[in-house]
């Protein structure tokens, strides 16, 4: 489904979201953004790390998770505010300490 979304070109970006299946019925969630619209998420996500000194585009290592990097910031989440990504495509929520330890490795 993804890669028909992709094949479209039609000049918006197309995610899918959730869905479900019940019978002959299949429920998608699909979201559709404007190029160069605002992305709140994004900004903050991108204000979060430069406030704490963090490359979103590094890639971490954690002796636990193996090779991360980051995805998102959640402010609603103290605890656990940042959305990280594996290798493998699985996600996990890191608190912000795990994530400055990860930089630690990285810089020595």
């Amino acid at each position: 489904m993804k890669k028909a979304l992709a094949a479209l070109n039609i000049g918006y970006e197309l995610e899918i979201g959730r869905g479900s299946f019940s019978g002959s019925e299949l429920s998608l969630q699909l979201k559709v953004r404007l190029p160069g619209g605002h992305n709140p998420e994004q900004a903050m996500f991108e204000l979060m790390c430069k406030r704490h000194g963090f490359d979103p585009a590094a890639k971490l290592h954690s002796a636990g998770f193996g090779n991360f990097t980051l995805e998102s910031y959640h402010p609603r989440r103290p605890k656990y505010p940042w959305t990280v990504t594996l290798e493998t495509g699985a996600q996990y929520k890191f608190t912000t300490e795990a994530v400055k330890d990860a930089f630690a490795r990285l810089k020595s």
